[in-house]
């Protein structure tokens, strides 16, 4: 509900979201009937659903059970800056892959600030793409001499589902890595599931403090 740049935050990643045409619908499920406001008061979509949901995943799937979808992709509702290609890659790769059942994004790290803080999810990958782990934890582990040729990779917060598979995540139990990292996708992964991973040159992450909502605001002047 933060603002950004006179709209709500959640407001501004429906607007990018709708931007990525491979979607026919873009729907907020939300816990809380403000958010659901704010979000129908600028002519969006929004479901405000019962109950408990541990992560956002499980609260997408309890309202996709009543939508006839082939894909669902998760847009975490602090990712206002997610670049409508990002979506459509996400959404793709399931599409064109019919043995992946889940995907995510991820681009290259820079900076060695954003390597070692927890609010910037890590990622390292298989040759092939797919997620080997998520952690807020430097991965791979290296000392500052090793920086500048090990490459660290910042996971976004989007996750495409196929439409069976994502019922079937929120089905599974869930597991410690994904308690102790406090990070969703990794109850796929400790159930053996694959995530696939596209690679982006897309920089921003989340909005995870109001150090991130500062520096979100200067980007949308410098954008202007």
């Amino acid at each position: 509900m933060a603002m950004l740049g006179g709209l709500p935050l959640i407001v501004r990643v429906v607007k990018q979201a709708r931007k990525a045409t491979i979607l026919d619908d873009v729907i907020v499920a939300t816990d809380d009937q403000r958010i659901a406001d704010a979000v129908k008061s600028y002519g969006g979509d929004a479901v405000v659903t019962p109950g408990r949901f541990a992560c956002g995943s499980d609260r997408i799937a309890f309202v996709a059970k009543g939508i006839r979808a082939d894909v669902v992709v998760n847009i975490q509702g602090d990712e206002p800056m997610i670049a409508p290609e990002v979506i459509m890659k996400v959404a793709n790769l399931l599409i064109d892959n019919p043995k992946a059942v889940m995907s995510t994004a991820c681009s290259l790290i820079t900076s060695l600030h954003d390597a070692t803080n927890p609010d910037v999810v890590k990622v390292v990958m298989a040759k092939d793409g797919r997620a080997l782990y998520f952690s807020r934890g430097l991965i791979p582990w290296h000392d500052s001499t090793m920086y500048d040729s090990a490459p660290v990779f910042r996971h976004i917060g989007i996750y495409g589902f196929t439409a069976e598979f994502l019922q079937i995540f929120a089905s599974l139990e869930r597991t410690p890595l994904e308690k102790i990292e406090g990070l969703e996708q990794l109850r796929a992964l400790e159930h053996g599931h694959n995530i696939h991973c596209i690679k982006t040159q897309q920089v921003f992450s989340g909005i995870d403090s109001q150090e991130d909502l500062f520096r979100a605001e200067k980007m949308l002047e410098n954008l202007r």
